[in-house]
């Protein structure tokens, strides 16, 4: 690969990038050539044919979704194809003595959203059997059901067809849906194994549009229209893979690069107006930021931070069906309204996440390196936050975390895991003493009936964890991706490293360990000298560099002279119109391996 420096090449090495068809995939994303046919998923063509039998005889269909940012969007992006299909078809499948009652012979769409608190974690019976009340004839799940057997029997028995797309991983056996399209599973053809829920909804939306295509009888102008249409898709395909934290490799860096695109030109009013009001900073208030005043040049990094907490907090601190209207309306008024309603939400959250957070570190105490998992509970915890809270006393304490609310007999929790400890096949191993349960490797709900179930639960999955995580060190890590000289990080591999972007989940923004800088000057910049920049030497070259929020902690530990190990990222400052280059310290110590730092 002589067209590649060496620091890039073992960059690409450890992404597992190891051939030119694999480099040239990551560096060159094209989505003409990078995004797979959805037909290789093996129940596609039976679920396409299943849509549109519906569609053809003017059916009820429901497509049920997930709270979360990634449900959310996969159910506005269904929701958005299947009325592009019936648009589409009209002419194919609606005669013209059916036109006087057009509105009345159409299929209708219909879109349920569970309550986070009421309705839990995917389809369950009593949701199952009202939708056999109100008659529909396909339920279609976006995000979720590849667990809810049951409940799913309930719809097939009633005579109701299912289909689920989901990429959660499952159970033992398979709920006895018409066709089941989960990335995830082992005996699933589809080549790429880690498509978000959206994704795996993209991809339904993707072979619905082109089956229509061949339906239709005016193919040219059908196929300029589906195309058009399909990529528009990706801005809510960017946020549901972003806001999963799906690794952004393979056909998902390619659905994540080019949804970038379109999100920062979204024809959406509802994701104008919440990225206008995510915009803010702190101690701002939306009466001093002018109507209309949308920031754009969105990166991973905006979605990660603002766009996909807001989205969540709809569902966390009351009901995702506000951010499904937000997503979905066309009226200007009802999207600053909408959005505005989240903003609040979410600074709401945000003030009850942090007392929940610190109420259960009050709890945990003094955790010691015989505690491999760490349990708890109070009834008075919203559902909506414990997965949130869970991820930072993860990140606290290194190692899994479960939170759990209690309402009656009931009760209802989140958990999050560390690498080295599969939560979700950990639940699988309890699911006797378990209501429900579901998630990836590394996130997971549950629901517990019970108390005797519950000390039962506690006790099999604490003796999992001790075992499996027994010789793990649990202590914070850094993941380094390689040593590097000060004169290394110069601005023609800045440049090499843009081929790298969107950096996000499995392609992070590469870190590089710097051995024995000489501290030449060290001053507190900021508003609140918070922060730290120093210069740094190596054998006559000086570097700028930034600490962010660090200054209390090693304004007094680091001085001129020091001879010092940095953990930097390679980046820009960019200050009056002016760009130079900068790093960013992550982490450091004296070269001399001091304790006390």
């Amino acid at each position: 690969f002589p067209a590649y420096s060496g620091i890039i090449l073992q960059l690409l090495y450890d992404r597992g990038l190891e051939t030119q068809e694999k480099i040239d995939e990551f560096l060159n994303p094209d989505y003409s050539q990078d995004i797979h046919d959805p037909f290789l998923f093996k129940d596609m063509a039976k679920a396409v044919e299943i849509i549109f039998e519906s569609i053809k005889n003017q059916e009820k269909i429901l497509i049920y979704g997930d709270y979360d940012a990634d449900g959310v969007t996969a159910v506005v992006l269904l929701e958005k194809t299947l009325k592009k299909i019936i648009e589409m078809e009209k002419n194919t499948y609606f005669t013209k003595q059916q036109a006087g009652s057009r509105q009345s012979l159409e299929p209708t769409i219909s879109v349920f959203i569970p309550h986070r608190e009421t309705d839990g974690y995917g389809i369950n019976e009593t949701n199952a059997r009202e939708f056999i009340k109100q008659k529909f004839n396909l339920v279609i799940t976006v995000d979720c059901g590849i667990t809810n057997l049951e409940p799913i029997k309930i719809l097939k028995n009633a005579g109701l067809k299912v289909i689920i797309t989901d990429h959660h991983l499952a159970a033992e056996k398979l709920p006895a849906a018409d066709a089941v399209l989960n990335c995830s599973l082992v005996a699933e053809n589809y080549p790429f194994k880690k498509l978000a829920g959206v994704g795996v909804a993209f991809k339904l939306a993707q072979a619905l549009l082109h089956k229509s295509t061949k339906n239709t009888k005016t193919q040219k102008i059908s196929i300029n229209n589906h195309e058009a249409f399909e990529k528009w898709l990706l801005d809510l395909v960017a946020i549901g893979t972003i806001g999963d934290m799906s690794p952004i490799l393979g056909e998902n860096r390619t659905l994540v690069k080019y949804g970038l695109m379109v999100l920062n030109k979204t024809p959406r009013l509802g994701f104008q107006e919440l990225i206008r009001v995510s915009s803010l900073s702190n101690g701002e208030e939306l009466k001093d930021l002018p109507l209309g005043s949308v920031l754009y040049d969105l990166d991973v990094r905006n979605i990660s931070f603002q766009l996909v907490p807001r989205i969540n907090a709809a569902g966390r601190m009351d009901h995702a069906n506000i951010a499904y209207k937000l997503l979905t309306t066309e009226n200007e008024l009802d999207a600053i309204a909408l959005a505005r309603d989240i903003q609040e939400k979410n600074l709401a959250r945000q003030k009850k996440a942090e007392e929940m957070f610190l109420a259960a570190k009050e709890i945990f105490g003094a955790v010691n390196d015989q505690q491999k998992i760490l349990i708890t509970f109070k009834e008075d915890w919203p559902v909506g936050l414990l997965g949130l809270v869970a991820s930072k006393l993860k990140d606290e304490y290194c190692r899994p975390v479960i939170l759990l609310t209690k309402s009656g007999e009931t009760m209802s929790g989140s958990g999050r895991s560390i690498p080295e400890f599969n939560i979700t096949l950990a639940l699988q191993e309890c699911a006797e003493f378990l209501d429900r349960y579901g998630g990836h490797s590394g996130a997971c709900g549950l629901g517990i009936k019970g108390e005797e179930n519950y000390q039962k639960f506690i006790k099999k999955i604490t003796a999992l964890a001790e075992e499996k995580l027994k010789d793990v060190a649990l202590i914070p890590t850094l993941e380094i991706d390689l040593e590097a000289n000060l004169k290394d990080l110069d601005r023609p591999l800045l440049d090499e490293l843009k081929a790298f972007e969107p950096f996000a989940e499995a392609n992070p923004l590469p870190l590089f360990w710097v051995k024995n800088l000489r501290v030449e000057k060290k001053e507190t910049v900021g508003k609140d000298a918070k922060h730290l920049r120093f210069y740094f030497s190596e054998n006559g070259l000086t570097r700028k560099a930034i600490s962010f929020g660090t200054a209390s902690e090693w304004g007094s530990q680091i001085k001129v002279g020091d001879i010092i190990d940095a953990v930097v990222e390679l980046g820009v400052n960019e200050w009056n119109g002016n760009r130079e280059l900068q790093l960013k310290v992550v982490d450091l110590k004296h070269a001399n391996n001091d304790p006390n730092l």
